[in-house]
C-alpha cells in the first residue's frame, strides 16, 4: 500500500513539475507559453503510472491470496500434527500401562513361586522323614514278630534287597549306602537300585562292546520324593579297583549318554547326575570322549 501511494504522488509531481518547467521556460509572451503547453500531454505518463499501479495491486492481491493458502496449507499440518501428537502420547500411556501391569504380575508369579518352592522343599522333608520312619518301622516290625528259633537265613536276592544291592548274578552286586549329595549339598538321601529290564541289559551289553569295553554292572535308580538338579552318587562296585578306567553311561531316551565319573577307588565309583535312567558301569581302556 505503501509503494502504490508513493508512485501515486511520484506521477503528481512528475506532470507539476512538468508544467511548472513549461512555463518558466516560457519568456516571451502569453503565445510562448501556450504553444509549449500544447506541446506536453501527460496522459501517457499518467496512464503508465496507472497500469504500473494496476499490477502492483494485482500482484499484491496476488500475494495475499498465496499467502492466505499457505497459512491455511499451514493450520492443516498443524492440526494432522496435533492430531498424531495426540495419537502418540495415547500409545505411550497405554504402553506405561501395560508395563506396569506386567510388572506386577512377573512379582505376583515370582511370590507364587517362592511359595511353591517352599512348600515343595516341606513336602521332600516330610516325605523323606515319612520313608524314614516307615523303615524303621518295618525293621521293627520284623525283628519284634520273628521267633528266633524259626528265624531263617536270608536269600542272597532277600540280602541284596535289604542291602539296597542289585547282583550281576555271578556273585558281583552293586549299592549304594546313602549319603548323596543333593544339589552340591550333604543329604541323607539314598537312591534306591533296581534290577534292569532283561532288554536294557542286552542292550547295555552290545553298547559296551560297541566302545571296547566290558560291562560290569548295570542298574536303575530312583529316589522316592526327592527331586535334584545335580546329585553326586557313592556306588558301591564290587570288582573295581583304583586304578581302573571306569566310564559310566546313563540311559536317556534311546541313547546311552556318558556322564562324569568323579573317583574311582576299590570297589567305589563315585558319579554326577542330573537325572534318574538306567546306568551302565563299563570297564575300558580308555575313557570314551563321545556320546552315542
Amino acid at each position: 500500500m505503501k509503494k502504490i501511494l508513493a508512485l501515486t504522488v511520484a506521477g503528481t509531481l512528475l506532470v507539476t513539475s512538468s508544467v511548472c518547467v513549461f512555463a518558466a521556460e516560457d519568456t516571451t509572451g502569453e503565445n510562448t507559453a501556450a504553444e509549449t503547453n500544447s506541446d506536453v500531454d501527460p496522459s501517457p505518463t499518467i496512464k503508465g503510472l496507472q497500469d504500473k499501479l494496476k499490477k502492483q495491486e494485482e500482484q499484491a492481491q496476488a500475494d495475499r491470496e498465496k499467502a492466505e493458502q499457505d497459512k491455511a496449507e499451514l493450520n492443516q499440518k498443524i492440526g494432522e500434527l496435533g492430531a498424531v501428537q495426540k495419537e502418540l502420547s495415547e500409545k505411550l500411556t497405554a504402553l506405561s500401562n501395560d508395563n506396569k501391569a506386567l510388572e506386577q504380575k512377573k512379582a505376583e508369579l515370582e511370590n507364587k513361586k517362592a511359595q511353591l518352592t517352599k512348600q515343595l522343599e516341606a513336602t521332600n522333608k516330610s516325605l523323606s522323614a515319612a520313608v524314614t520312619a516307615r523303615d524303621k518301622y518295618q525293621e521293627k516290625y520284623k525283628n519284634a514278630t520273628a521267633a528266633p528259633k524259626r528265624r531263617e537265613t536270608p536269600s542272597r536276592a532277600q540280602a541284596l534287597s535289604r542291602n539296597n544291592a542289585v547282583g550281576d548274578g555271578n556273585g558281583g552286586y552293586i549299592a549304594q549306602g546313602g549319603h548323596v549329595q543333593i544339589n552340591g549339598g550333604k543329604s541323607n538321601v539314598t537312591f534306591t537300585l533296581a534290577a534292569p529290564t532283561s532288554g536294557v541289559l542286552s542292550f547295555a551289553n552290545k553298547y559296551a562292546n560297541s566302545v571296547g569295553g566290558t560291562l560290569l554292572h548295570c542298574v536303575t535308580t530312583s529316589s522316592p520324593g526327592v527331586s535334584f538338579k545335580t546329585a553326586t552318587v557313592n556306588f558301591t562296585v564290587t570288582g573295581v579297583y583304583a586304578n581302573d578306567t571306569i566310564a559310566v553311561y546313563q540311559l536317556q531316551g534311546k541313547n546311552w549318554v556318558q556322564v562324569m565319573v568323579t573317583s574311582i577307588t576299590d570297589n567305589h565309583v563315585t558319579v554326577s547326575l542330573t537325572q534318574h535312567g538306567p546306568l551302565a558301569f563299563v570297564r575300558v581302556a580308555a575313557v570314551a570322549t563321545a556320546t552315542h
